[in-house]
């Protein structure tokens, strides 16, 4: 089959690179209208022509879930009207709702980069909004492109024009004038990997035409925080942090200006310094100019490992501490808050950012926590206020009332954090990884910090309860939930783990969890290490075996009980460029027992052909980068494909290898792809000609072992995929995403095509397979819409044309048509097997909606050419209060 969509990337690409050059050699660092651009730019062009180009138009289909929520970095409300709000997701984009949060609308898609870095609302005019892109978390296990700079609305976020700063990559925070809405500061944070002029604070004067570089120290410190004083424009705080090539440095530090943000002095009276500052917050009185907060990570205080809240009250000349007691709210991980808020009425009450929410009513000598009761928009089994806060919002006229982003999504209060509202209702996981039940399609999946969840392979509708479950959470309502397996013999053992190698057993007859995390036999005189992210998997071979990554590869026969040791130390790789910490993928072969591999996290690949006894590594001619994902071939047992992605080094180039004999040597196929990070690969059950690769803008497809390459699908955003399963009773692929959930499609129009040959100057229709239609309540006659499936019409066309669409009953009396534009290659109709649509005429509302009805029907697709046929057998549905299984 031909692919009409294999561009001259390569030469775009270069083309891109030139321009990045020459725009950086011919422009000072004070005054320029646009950073240099951005390569990440051109990999979208790309992508986004593949995308609009591709024959493989299947329907991706979202999954959710919604009752974990995910990691909310940005709050913003409309002051004038509370009903508007916005929640920014670090990996999912902007959302917005208009009804206090009873439903949700994504307002930022199809970007370069859905990592959103900060999002703020005009104080004059909350129409207009600046969104910078690029979260601003330095996180090792990271899935998510960097940012490619700044976005403008006017209309309230229905449609955006990018205004420049495009080699930002990171942005931390977007201040706004209180009275001119295109005077507008940005703190950028840049490259978090690698060194770069392309940071420091920004000043637009003009809504973004131009840009001035105002403050800047160096290609290490990137600015972390601005704040303008609300009474005094002019005068402004603003802290640098030196963000490479660790988490702290002595070029850290806060800054003022009195002339609008031109010239800047450094405040260092009173406040730490030295190798080990860390990230700073800042928050100034809404009255008195002069008085101004600071939250510091400041880890040269070896003693304490705490937060440290200091205050000025003459402009910054001096700062003092404000508490006496360690003020312990970062757990070590302070590069992860230091957000700083002061109430606007009211100076001296002070809330910090923290693992928890600190609140302070005395200028910060002394704090309580704020936890308060929570109500779930979906009710799960967590039960407080979510760890790890990222912002707040302060109601100015209105205090009382606060939007909170953390780790479990956003939230709102109207007494001060008394009470909560969590809006669980939006679709944005962060998935790590998916596992599938095959004998029943249940999903299971990890997530960032919101632990582990296992639910039905049903299209999503927020206008009903989330039927996905929480297979675990911890005490403080979260928890990083990385990799689950599903024994095949006993579904009520269920293996998941956390981060850094604590895996658990489950016994769900029992209710019971016990740890299998391994260790090193005494005698062993090294240091178990895992990754944050540790492989494990149980053996397809026997349903007790279980296999265990870190630096070395461990063995059990017991489901965990005990542990053998079955490999050297993995990260000791013969080539000093690739020691490496610990693994970052092991796998099995699924055609030869006992044949195993291994990749670590800075590209050493090895494998063994006797069950661990000895082992060769292979990893010459392979890029020295994080190997996460290794897939042997279901036909060819010496063949193998690897992934490999460079995003934690600022390397986002495409890693993705095919070897044709156990690894010894590879073969590149990364060909034909846009220029972005690839996460994982999948080759397919049916056919050892189709690949699907998962990259960190969405999942692309090859029916040629990789020589060229399509986008997969339609209905999907440009969202990082972090896994790929296959369900195979169905041939479902599941995609786990981070930073959009989970989606599926099916797999059988493509494997169809291609096995067969079929012929792509003509036309065909795929098996369509049965339906059930919804359950109808047993009172009233009323549909479930809970119980709605829709039936999907698989087809292929030879060319773009109009095709009209019909169903017939067995006399062939048609019951329902629709006509509808197809395009060359596939295309997929989803019907909700609604014949006919009326509206209540009733004071109370009764559905109305006809559905058709149980029985065997023709599908007809005519077109000028002609018409094809497939059968379609409606079965009834059933009653979603039967308890069946575990939902």
């Amino acid at each position: 089959m031909k692919y009409i969509n294999n561009l001259k990337r390569n030469s775009a690409f270069a083309i891109a690179l030139v321009a990045c050059f020459m725009l950086f050699f011919f422009s000072s660092n004070k005054l320029f209208a646009q950073q240099p651009f951005s390569p990440l730019e051109a990999s979208f062009q790309d992508y986004k022509k593949m995308k609009e180009e591709t024959s493989f138009k299947l329907e991706w289909i979202s999954l959710g879930p919604t009752v974990n929520s995910a990691r909310a970095d940005i709050v913003q409300v409309d002051h004038t009207n509370p009903a508007t709000m916005y929640a920014g997701f670090g990996s999912g984009g902007l959302w917005k709702t208009t009804n206090h949060g009873l439903s949700w609308n994504s307002v930022f898609e199809e970007r370069s980069s859905l990592g959103i870095g900060d999002v703020e609302l005009a104080p004059s005019d909350p129409n207009i909004i600046y969104l910078g892109t690029g979260e601003n978390l330095k996180k090792p296990r990271n899935f998510t492109l960097p940012g490619t700079g700044m976005y403008r609305s006017d209309d309230a976020g229905l449609t955006w024009n990018k205004i420049g700063l495009e080699d930002s990559w990171s942005i931390a925070e977007i201040e706004i004038h209180p009275t001119n809405p295109d005077i507008v500061f940005v703190c950028v944070l840049g490259h978090l990997w690698s060194k770069n002029p392309n940071r420091g604070l920004y000043r637009t004067m003009n809504g973004g035409k131009t840009w001035e570089h105002v403050l800047y120290k160096d290609e290490m410190t990137g600015a972390n925080e601005v704040v303008i004083s609300p009474t005094n424009p002019q005068i402004m705080y603003s802290s640098l942090w030196e963000v490479y090539p660790g988490i702290s440095g002595k070029n850290s530090g806060i800054y003022k200006s009195i002339d609008g943000g031109t010239t800047w002095t450094q405040c260092t009276n009173g406040l730490p310094s030295g190798p080990k500052t860390g990230r700073i917050g800042l928050a100034v009185s809404s009255t008195n100019p002069d008085k101004a907060y600071a939250l510091i990570d400041n880890l040269n205080n070896e003693t304490e490992h705490a937060a440290e809240l200091y205050k000025t009250t003459d402009g910054g000349l001096n700062w003092t501490k404000t508490h006496s007691e360690p003020f312990q709210i970062f757990s070590v991980i302070g590069w992860y808050f230091t957000d700083v808020y002061v109430n606007p009425k009211n100076d001296e009450e002070v809330f910090c950012l923290g693992v928890r929410l600190a609140h302070s009513l005395d200028g910060g000598k002394t704090f309580s926590f704020i936890g308060g009761q929570v109500t779930r928009m979906t009710p799960s089994l967590a039960q407080g206020l979510h760890l790890d806060q990222c912002e707040l919002w302060i109601n100015p006229t209105n205090p009382n009332h606060l939007a909170l982003g953390n780790d479990g999504g956003y939230y709102v209060s109207y007494d001060k954090g008394l009470s909560w509202i969590h809006y669980n209702n939006i679709p944005t996981g962060e998935f790590y990884d998916i596992t599938i039940d095959q004998s029943d399609f249940t999903i299971y999946g990890g997530t960032q910090d919101d632990a582990t969840v296992s639910g039905p392979a049903k299209e999503l509708n927020t206008k009903f309860p989330d039927p996905w479950k929480y297979v675990w959470i911890d005490a403080w309502d979260g928890g990083d939930g990385c990799v689950t397996q599903i024994d095949p013999e006993d579904k009520s053992i269920i293996y998941y783990s956390r981060q850094h190698g604590d895996a658990m057993r489950l016994d769900k007859s029992k209710d019971v969890a016990v740890s299998i995390r391994p260790t090193l036999p005494k005698e062993m005189k090294d240091t178990l290490v895992f990754n944050y992210m540790t492989p494990y998997f149980l053996s397809a071979y026997d349903s007790k075996t279980l296999y265990h990554g870190g630096n070395f590869m461990l063995k059990s026969t017991d489901r965990g009980d005990t542990w053998k040791v079955i490999s050297p130390n993995l990260s000791n790789s013969s080539k000093k460029e690739k020691k490496s910490f610990a693994t970052g993928a092991i796998v099995e072969s699924p055609l030869q027992k006992g044949l195993l591999y291994a990749g670590t996290d800075n590209g050493a690949f090895w494998v063994s052909k006797n069950d661990g006894e000895s082992w060769e590594e292979h990893s010459k001619g392979i890029a020295n980068n994080y190997i996460r994902s290794i897939s042997p071939s279901n036909h060819k047992v010496q063949r193998v494909y690897m992934a490999m992605t460079g995003i934690n080094y600022d390397d986002l180039k495409s890693y993705l290898y095919a070897s044709e004999d156990f690894g010894m040597t590879w073969k590149t196929i990364a060909a034909g792809l846009p220029y972005e990070p690839i996460n994982v690969v999948k080759e397919d059950p049916s056919n050892e000609n189709i690949l699907y690769a998962g990259t960190v803008r969405g999942v692309y497809v090859s029916i040629d072992r990789g020589k060229n390459w399509s986008y997969l699908g339609t209905n999907m955003p440009a969202t990082a995929v972090a896994d790929l399963e296959i369900y195979l009773p169905t041939m479902d692929l599941v995609v786990g995403t981070h930073g959009r959930g989970i989606y599926k499609t099916s797999l059988l129009p493509i494997q169809k095509i291609v096995s067969e040959n079929l012929p792509e100057d003509k036309d065909h229709f795929f098996e369509i397979g049965k339906t059930a239609r919804p359950w109808f309540n047993s009172s009233h006659g009323e549909p479930d819409y809970r119980t709605v499936e829709k039936a999907t019409f698989s087809f292929w066309l030879s060319q773009s044309k109009s095709v009209t669409i019909s169903v017939v009953d067995l006399s062939n009396t048609e019951i329902w048509k629709t006509n509808l534009t197809g395009f060359k290659g596939f295309n997929q109709y989803r019907w909700d097997l609604i014949v006919k649509k009326e509206t209540s005429d009733n004071p109370y509302f009764i559905h109305y909606d006809q559905f058709i009805k149980a029985g065997v029907y023709k599908v007809i697709i005519t077109s000028g050419e002609g018409h094809l046929e497939q059968n379609l057998e409606i079965i009834d549905g059933k009653s979603p209060y039967i308890v069946r299984d575990n939902f």
